[in-house]
């Protein structure tokens, strides 16, 4: 709301608003979805899987669809 000057939660179709983005963070969030493996997620984004694990406080590499990993940059 602070970063749009809005006084309340009332919006109208069509305003634009601005969304604050993770600037400040060292990661990224991603959601895992069917087919997904920690080793396909660690190529993307070119961090290895011991480095999500770590980040996540994974100890396996059983990952559910929706869940949500934080990928370091």
């Amino acid at each position: 709301m602070s970063l749009n000057n809005l006084t309340n939660n009332n919006l109208q179709v069509g305003q634009v608003l601005k969304i604050p983005t993770n600037a400040g963070t060292n990661y990224i969030t991603y959601t895992v979805k069917s087919g997904d493996t920690l080793y396909a997620i660690a190529n993307r984004y070119n961090v290895s899987i011991d480095e999500i694990k770590s980040f996540n406080n994974l100890t396996s590499n059983i990952l559910s669809i929706g869940q949500i990993l934080r990928i370091p940059l």
